[in-house]
């Protein structure tokens, strides 16, 4: 294996724009990076847990995938549909202001059913650490690098939220469309 491909793959992947990293900076631009933690830690969590999972199930179900992978993709794409239509067209009142903080249990079952970074870890274990990697430890070495460096990419995604928090909520209405229509494309790019 390449350790450039594989950091290239991970650092790419993980630093252009997904349902993780745009909810993740939608959350730190209403509510700081400090104040977004609970759903933003549920998100880092929900990652790990998925890359875990990856790795430990990849081999058993490297049959299965493809006949799985229509479905995910589905269920995907409507979920950030959805997504889109939350944060791109509902109206924020005075007296709400923003003021409901996301829970950790939503942004860990979001990560978990997050189709981008199911195909993340689908693509990182099927094509460059199980073809070339069978011993636990450099399974386990590879995986946890790759996750590291998500978390690095969902971070700063967080921490720009945070940093732009006035100048987006100065242009609420306008950081919303380009929100929703980021989830738009990401839920159609699934099938490009």
């Amino acid at each position: 294996m390449s350790i450039i491909a594989f950091l290239s793959y991970v650092i790419l992947t993980s630093i252009t724009p997904g349902p993780s990293n745009i909810l993740m900076m939608n959350e730190a631009q209403r509510f700081g990076f400090i104040g977004s933690w609970r759903f933003n830690s549920g998100i880092l969590s929900g990652f790990a847990v998925l890359g875990i999972f990856s790795g430990v199930f990849t081999i058993g179900l490297y049959n299965w995938i493809p006949v799985a992978e229509p479905y995910f993709k589905i269920a995907g794409a409507v979920y950030l549909l959805y997504l889109a239509r939350q944060i791109g067209l509902s109206k924020r009142s005075k007296n709400d202001s923003g003021h409901v903080h996301s829970s950790f249990l939503s942004g860990f079952i979001f990560q978990i059913i997050n189709i981008k970074s199911i195909l993340f870890f689908l693509t990182l274990m099927s094509a460059f650490i199980l073809p070339f990697h069978h011993s636990m430890k450099s399974i386990i070495f590879y995986l946890a690098l790759a996750i590291f460096l998500g978390w690095l990419a969902l971070l700063l995604w967080s921490g720009f939220g945070a940093v732009f928090k006035k100048l987006f909520a100065k242009h609420d209405q306008a950081f919303r469309v380009i929100m929703c229509l980021l989830l738009i494309y990401s839920a159609v790019s699934i099938f490009l």
